[in-house]
């Protein structure tokens, strides 16, 4: 009895504990400039055109995967009714505030599942956060070049950096880009509804097929997701971006009290009987989308960097991708400069691969090599923080999920539109007509839904996105603007066979080099991982 009373009373103070850091957190979020609510995604009271869709930065998706997770800011520059504009721009902690908010999203969620490809022991937690930090001041760095490029083009959007490097004729590349990102990040939307939502109605008392995984996937899509779709504006849904940030720092720390109170801890010494809800897991080997108990030097009995750290490298590419939003936020920085939007992106991404770092410690800490794609599977179902973190994540995701949607559709229409002339995707200002919408929304949910309904592990879709886009957006890009640039005679007189200095071409190359590499490997290895035992 005694036992128990101590028990209760270190809950007691652990949920307090939470409270005061999610009250915190709202409170900082409450205090931000109105710069924060300015990215709206669609514009108020209009028929839906892609046009005006693609002129809006959506630097409201957290993301992600694609970003959210990561958001992506699409072909022209904000229309003039953007919600609340700030003329003077944002200040630098305010666009800092932006940019981690951007960058932290649902790609996040597969992190912790993401160290078990290097090691099984909790030894190869610190190797994993060194990878992290070295890929985050990579991503950061190429954040700042292709702020360095908006600058010295004067450029309003990510594709008129493209037109003025690369050439207006293959701008088409990035609306491809936008539309393989969005669909992966939507697939992975609706994978991670069908997760959290089937837990939750398992928590509360659902069983057989109303606390199905397929269930919830198309019970959400018919009944929510598909009907946002539909809507005429989505701006009221912006504010979703700030519920995912709430949902990262909560869900963070609620994995943190779980992996310092031992609540999932195997038997020991110290408890015979292990964690409280470690008997309430069930065991590895189980089917569906059961959590798994922990399990610690099962497999490999340690750690190592081969070939399958580049799963790890494919997942945190996909955390960091928020780069086609880099010239909005350059834009938008009050007094901006290369140099003080360098410090923003520093900040930025300090701040999220901190949170990064926190997060795959504490979930891989609990869990081990059994951590699931979805970490949040791996909770048991009685665990009511576990349960809190499941609602507040799919809930944002929920409607986060229309607004990566529209960025898809504006981008797959623009691709069917392409002027073959100019060889650049472009759409006629007029609104899409009621059944192209219908025909193209459906179509699209349908291909995503099925996806979702027959994948299972979100961290392949995490690291998919990550080597086949993160690695393109994040390195070959940024390096290529930086390679052209160099060849400008209007900039620094180096011409096409000029007199760039071994570091620029190193820097350049090394970039597109990197991004290749991380893009061939990782897709070849995320699929054989997926889909053989060849890697074991």
């Amino acid at each position: 009895r005694t036992m128990m009373t101590a028990s209760d009373r270190k809950e007691s103070t652990m949920m307090k504990l939470v409270v005061v850091l999610l009250a915190l957190s709202s409170s900082s979020l409450a205090f931000t400039p109105a710069s924060v609510v300015k990215y709206s995604a669609i514009p108020k009271s209009q028929p839906f055109s892609l046009t005006r869709c693609r002129q809006q930065p959506l630097v409201a998706l957290t993301s992600t995967l694609a970003a959210d997770d990561g958001a992506l800011a699409t072909s022209s520059p904000p229309a003039a009714d953007v919600t609340e504009e700030v003329s003077q721009g944002s200040s630098a902690s305010a666009s800092t505030f932006n940019l981690a908010k951007n960058i932290m999203g649902a790609g996040s969620i597969s992190l912790p599942a993401a160290i078990a490809s290097i090691g099984d022991t909790k030894g190869a937690i610190l190797p994993a956060i060194g990878i992290l930090f070295v890929m985050g001041a990579l991503s950061a760095f190429t954040f700042s070049v292709i702020g360095k490029e908006t600058s010295r083009y004067k450029a309003a959007n990510f594709e008129e950096v493209w037109s003025q490097t690369i050439g207006p004729k293959s701008i088409w590349v990035i609306s491809a880009s936008i539309a393989v990102t969005t669909f992966l990040a939507c697939t992975a939307y609706a994978m991670i509804i069908g997760d959290l939502v089937s837990a939750l109605a398992s928590t509360f008392g659902f069983t057989g097929l109303l606390a199905a995984r397929s269930t919830s996937i198309l019970g959400l899509t018919g009944g929510v997701i598909m009907p946002l779709c539909f809507l005429k504006s989505l701006a009221a849904l912006s504010v979703t971006s700030l519920l995912g940030v709430f949902a990262v720092i909560f869900s963070t720390t609620v994995m943190g009290v779980r992996f310092f109170d031992g609540s999932y801890a195997l038997p020991s010494k110290a408890a015979p009987l292990g964690g409280k809800f470690l008997n309430l897991v069930q065991k590895g080997g189980g089917g569906g989308n059961l959590p798994f108990q922990p399990s610690f030097g099962a497999l490999r009995g340690g750690w190592s960097l081969d070939h399958m750290s580049f799963v790890l490298l494919s997942c945190l590419g996909t955390a960091f991708l928020c780069h086609f939003n880099a010239p909005t936020f350059y834009n938008d920085l009050k007094d901006k400069s290369p140099e003080r939007f360098d410090k923003v992106a520093r900040v930025g991404f300090g701040v999220s691969t901190a949170v990064f770092a926190a997060m795959m410690a504490f979930g891989f800490g609990t869990f081990g090599s059994a951590t699931a794609g979805n970490v949040f599977v791996n909770y048991n179902s009685a665990d009511t923080l576990a349960t809190l973190c499941r609602f507040a994540t799919a809930f944002s995701i929920t409607f986060t999920y229309p607004l990566a949607f529209v960025a898809l559709k504006s981008a797959v229409v623009a691709l069917m539109n392409t002027n073959k002339d100019k060889g650049s995707a472009e759409v006629e200002a007029q609104p899409l007509s009621e059944r192209t919408n219908f025909v193209v929304t459906t179509g699209l949910l349908t291909v995503i839904t099925s996806l979702a309904l027959v994948l299972k592990d979100l961290g392949f879709v995490a690291a998919l996105t990550g080597s086949l886009m993160g690695s393109l957006i994040i390195y070959v890009f940024p390096g290529l603007f930086r390679l052209k640039t160099l060849q400008n005679p209007r900039f620094g007189g180096h011409g096409p066979n000029g007199s760039m200095t071994l570091g620029d071409k190193a820097a350049s190359y090394g970039l597109i080099g990197t991004g290749a590499v991380l893009g061939v490997v990782g897709v070849v290895v995320s699929f054989l991982k997926q889909f053989t035992s060849i890697l074991g």
